[in-house]
């Protein structure tokens, strides 16, 4: 089948147009977290920088902003793992259901 038939077989389909807003909604919804969660380091670095530049625990070497900085970088690994499970344990199998019904992947 070539691909121009394969491409309006699949925009044709309701069952993948659903399949792609579901997955439209998922990456949305992380890159909703993600931003915001930059958004908040970013407040932090710039505007407050008295309580980001306070040592803690107190007595320690290692700021706030320290801390925030590694918790930013959990997180954003968090969020990426999430969307990779997701993606390998739902994602993936629908989209292949999906292929195989509309005859563009085999049996």
């Amino acid at each position: 089948m070539e691909l121009k038939e394969q491409l309006r077989r699949l925009s044709a389909s309701e069952k993948y147009r659903a399949h792609v807003d579901k997955r439209r909604r998922v990456t949305y919804l992380l890159t909703a977290i993600a931003v915001f969660q930059y958004s908040l380091y970013f407040f932090a670095v710039a505007w407050a920088t008295g309580p980001a530049g306070t040592a803690w625990p107190a007595g320690s070497a290692v700021s706030v902003i320290i801390w925030l900085t590694v918790l930013v970088i959990l997180l954003s690994i968090v969020i990426s793992a999430g969307y990779i499970w997701w993606a390998a344990r739902f994602h993936d199998p629908e989209r292949e259901a999906v292929m195989r019904e509309l005859g563009l992947r085999d049996e």
